[in-house]
């Protein structure tokens, strides 16, 4: 006679959820400790940033939420993006680019004016981001993401 092993959808469905929550957590704390302890050249190399971003255009998206669209800075070398890990979906910070020159607290200023929102589209010359907030203002100047 075989035996059937049932199983308990809901449970299974529940300790799915736990699972999850675990993994994105450890993720995002794994990502803060890196990005708070690596300078912005740093993270580019790791492929966690794009640096000397402009905004080409702004727009207002899905949901009333505006969409910036980012570029590499023509005086930088413009072009196509250098290569990096941010995709579709991917929460980013939108910040002015500290000077090579920036002292600590400059640099702390400048990442608590900085927006934060989520990639929406990803090409090979520019990076869209929808902000969380539409009535927030972008840095000026050269950003990164």
């Amino acid at each position: 006679m075989a035996t059937t092993n049932a199983i308990d959808i809901p449970s299974f469905a529940a300790t799915q959820l736990l699972l999850l929550d675990d993994e994105l957590r450890a993720e995002v704390e794994e990502v803060t400790a890196l990005v708070s302890q690596s300078s912005p050249t740093a993270l580019q190399r790791a492929g966690f940033a794009i640096l000397n971003l402009v905004v080409s255009s702004q727009r207002t998206g899905l949901g009333g939420r505006t969409v910036v669209d980012l570029e590499l800075d023509h005086a930088v070398g413009g072009g196509g993006l250098p290569e990096h890990g941010i995709r579709a979906g991917d929460i980013v910070g939108v910040q002015e680019q500290p000077a090579g020159t920036a002292r600590k607290k400059e640099k702390s200023d400048l990442k608590s004016r900085g927006v934060e929102g989520v990639v929406v589209k990803v090409t090979g010359s520019k990076v869209a981001v929808a902000l969380n907030r539409e009535d927030e203002d972008l840095p000026s100047g050269k950003i990164w993401v």
